[in-house]
């Protein structure tokens, strides 16, 4: 690959957007199309509401705090299992079905993302900003792969930790200068006071809305990721729903 800026998307899809077979048909004809447009693709996924019903199940205490989910040393097994195995598996079964070179990693794998914990004792098994391996993804990229990775790390004491998937997704496209970085939610756009949601949004404004009281939960750290992913120079990011994403009116935040 040349040039990996030129053709590289990043996608982040968050875990509600992988539960039904309807959502996971209409992701494969995305990454399809965006193959077809030239584009490698590395699809970051989450998996939060069946992380969540999992601990539901088992009793366990299930909170998050300012966006990230709190992973004690008992859930990460979980968090691993459903990061790791049922979602990633699930989305690469349906793109591989669609005839896609899809190959499901996580980070641990190859020691491709490392990460120090942010702060254990708060969040416990939760690592911040990993470091990518770039050379792992370009050489997969190359081999025309299709990249499904979970965001489960290698920590600093050689066991798995759980990143928030949108800090994954914008290391990853930083590491790779990614042309593209995409975030889909459940939601059509960015929601602002005075306009509702955004067609686009400018770094400032952005900035603006993070230190405000309109934006919460999951879409802090999305803006997060997004205010660092133009900082290191990546051209298009974008937050938005499936549809938003197809016919181009997610909200793309410009430097």
């Amino acid at each position: 690959m040349a040039d990996e800026r030129a053709v590289t998307t990043v996608l982040k899809v968050g875990g509600a957007q992988l539960q039904g077979a309807a959502q996971l048909r209409r992701l494969s004809a995305y990454v399809a199309r965006a193959r077809g447009a030239g584009q490698a693709v590395v699809l970051v996924h989450g998996g939060g509401p069946e992380i969540g019903e999992l601990h539901r199940q088992l009793a366990l205490p299930f909170r998050k705090r300012r966006g990230l989910r709190v992973t004690p040393e008992g859930s990460m097994p979980l968090v691993t299992m459903v990061l790791c195995g049922l979602v990633n598996k699930r989305i690469v079964a349906r793109l591989v079905s669609d005839g896609l070179p899809a190959l499901g990693l996580c980070g641990v794998d190859r020691g491709a993302l490392r990460a120090e914990f942010l702060n254990r004792k708060v969040l416990g098994r939760v690592g911040g900003p990993p470091r990518v391996d770039r050379a792992r993804f370009a050489e997969l990229l190359r081999a025309g792969q299709v990249i499904v990775l979970a965001p489960v790390c290698l920590g600093s004491d050689g066991e798995p930790v759980n990143v928030n998937a949108d800090t994954v997704a914008h290391a990853v496209a930083a590491a790779l200068a990614a042309a593209r970085l995409e975030f889909v939610s459940d939601v059509a756009g960015i929601r602002t006071p005075q306009r509702g949601i955004a067609d686009r949004l400018s770094a400032a404004e952005a900035r603006q809305l993070l230190g405000s009281e309109a934006v919460t939960g999951g879409m802090i750290p999305k803006l997060q990721a997004a205010l660092a992913a133009l900082d290191t120079g990546i051209d298009r990011v974008r937050v938005g729903d499936l549809p938003g994403m197809m016919n181009d009116t997610a909200t793309e935040i410009t430097a």
